[in-house]
């Protein structure tokens, strides 16, 4: 799934394509209403959704939007409009141009990921969403390590690859069966991105040798949004 972030700040604009990456949905991030309308030209699918900040006048929010109609991948682009403004007016007029979301600045770290969340949930239908799955670079030397029941050792090892959905990795010692192997239940991965260090739970999906794939069964919004920020910044290399 596919969104345009339409956003004048370039922290907002970030921060929201995070969530949208943390929530499993691509944001193609537009600083101008011409980046906006090249995306959507450009588009090889149609976008699911937008987010546009309406109350910048250089984006020309409202026109924007008319203009987005017109488009073939964004003519039925779901739009989720960002703005202070909240009077019976403002609402009015954004519901008779089709807005299906309403997302009040000011953005805050805390509260925008849970309002932005239950919009998405109440409008997605039957859109599934894809993680997207990097490989981290070498220099980065992303180690993980972890207790599983009934084996005494810490098991540690490098992530080879990564997503919102789970990690794969390296083991630098071999653990014998069987301990890791599939459905095994980890109730805290360790593992530091960014300066911070995540800890969600996970199962084990797949044992080959000294490889282990394992999907996060829980993750908190903290480590879900940091974990999303180093993604996002690794897709813009």
């Amino acid at each position: 799934m596919i969104s345009l972030v339409i956003e004048s700040s370039a922290d907002i604009r970030n921060s929201l394509c995070y969530i949208l990456l943390s929530l499993g949905i691509k944001g193609i991030p537009c600083a101008t209403r011409e980046q906006a309308i090249g995306a959507a030209g450009a588009a090889a699918e149609k976008i699911f959704c937008a987010i546009v900040d309406i109350d910048n006048k250089a984006l020309g929010g409202v026109e924007l939007i008319q203009e987005l109609k017109r488009i073939p991948a964004t003519i039925d682009t779901k739009i989720i409009v960002h703005t202070v403004q909240s009077n019976r007016e403002a609402v009015l007029k954004m519901l008779k141009l089709g807005i299906i979301g309403y997302l009040l600045k000011p953005y805050h770290e805390s509260e925008t990921p849970a309002k932005l969340s239950k919009i998405l949930q109440r409008i997605e239908g039957q859109e599934k969403r894809q993680h997207i799955r990097i490989t981290p670079d070498p220099q980065d030397l992303l180690r993980v390590h972890f207790h599983v029941p009934e084996y005494q050792h810490l098991v540690s090892g490098k992530i080879i690859n990564l997503s919102m959905g789970g990690l794969a990795l390296e083991l630098y010692s071999p653990v014998e069966p069987p301990a890791l192997d599939k459905d095994t239940h980890i109730s805290s991965i360790h593992f530091t991105l960014l300066g911070r260090e995540l800890t969600p739970s996970g199962t084990v999906m797949v044992r080959d040798n000294k490889y282990l794939a394992v999907n996060f069964s829980a993750i908190n919004q903290k480590d879900s949004i940091m974990l999303a920020k180093y993604i996002y910044k690794k897709m813009q290399v």
